[in-house]
């Protein structure tokens, strides 16, 4: 699964499209429609305000949030720590991505590809001494990653 998967992430056309005019909840949408993944923005070392734009995060922040700035194309292939960099240096706004579920920040050394397709999670439960994320979850005595987040959402 994953060598060919990374095979294709290569060859996708442009995933994903970060316009300094949107607001950032849009952003925020259409990344998690793309990759399935949960993207944080953030205003200094806090969330921004999901109903604002980066122009009006710009007047919010000492940091310089450059608007003039293009679009950036965001391809599946770019690891995270890649998309990070790349965002930040963009536009000068501090990004994290995170799981589906928000609750953790998927480690850097995955592509946004690999990451969608839970392959960190997979890594997890594997270096954990399962075969698979199926019986992680059996033993857990839960269906799916979504049942397991509800009932440890405490």
């Amino acid at each position: 699964m994953g060598l060919f998967s990374n095979f294709f992430d290569r060859f996708k056309a442009a995933d994903f499209h970060i316009s300094p005019n949107m607001k950032i909840k849009s952003i925020q949408s259409e990344f998690k429609n793309n990759f399935g993944l949960t993207l944080r923005v953030y205003k200094g070392k806090v969330l921004a305000d999901p109903e604002i734009t980066f122009a009006q995060l710009n007047k919010l922040t000492s940091k310089d949030v450059k608007t003039n700035s293009s679009d950036l194309v965001i391809k599946a292939n770019m690891t995270i720590s890649e998309f990070e960099k790349l965002v930040s240096d963009h536009f000068g706004i501090t990004v994290q991505v995170a799981n589906e579920f928000d609750t953790y920040n998927v480690n850097n050394k995955y592509t946004l590809g690999q990451a969608s397709r839970r392959e960190d999670v997979e890594d997890w439960v594997k270096e954990r001494g399962f075969s698979s994320l199926d019986a992680w979850l059996e033993s857990e005595n839960c269906k799916t990653l979504e049942e397991w987040y509800e009932k440890n959402d405490k």
